[in-house]
């Protein structure tokens, strides 16, 4: 009965790493979408602002946005480097559990490549 019991308890972890991986990846494209909007903003108010200083104002005046802009350029790098992370391990356990749990090793290693879908 306690292997029966340590089978399930393995079977549960696993689902809890899933979840939190399926988490992550949902977590990280968020934070894309996000920084992503706020481009958008930066981007209009560079425009009405350079429009509106385009005659009269130094270049300086429009360094504040050029700059937010370069920080969310940043920012959405490394969450697309971070989302090419967490995919690629959600991408690994899912191969790994497509199987029997416990055969999932053997499963793996003598699939080929291009099944793995």
């Amino acid at each position: 009965m306690s292997d029966l019991a340590d089978k399930f308890e393995d079977a549960i972890n696993t689902v809890a790493d899933k979840a939190r991986e399926y988490g992550e990846v949902a977590r990280l494209q968020a934070l894309i979408k996000a920084e992503e909007a706020k481009k958008q903003k930066y981007y209009y108010q560079l425009g009405k602002k350079y429009y509106e200083l385009y005659k009269d104002a130094p270049a300086s005046d429009i360094s504040e946005y050029m700059t937010k802009l370069l920080v969310a350029d940043e920012k959405i790098s490394d969450y697309k480097e971070d989302l090419k992370v967490a995919a690629s391990k959600e991408n690994a356990a899912g191969a790994e559990d497509a199987g029997d749990p416990e055969s999932s090793d053997d499963k793996a290693e003598s699939e080929d490549p291009g099944d793995i879908a």
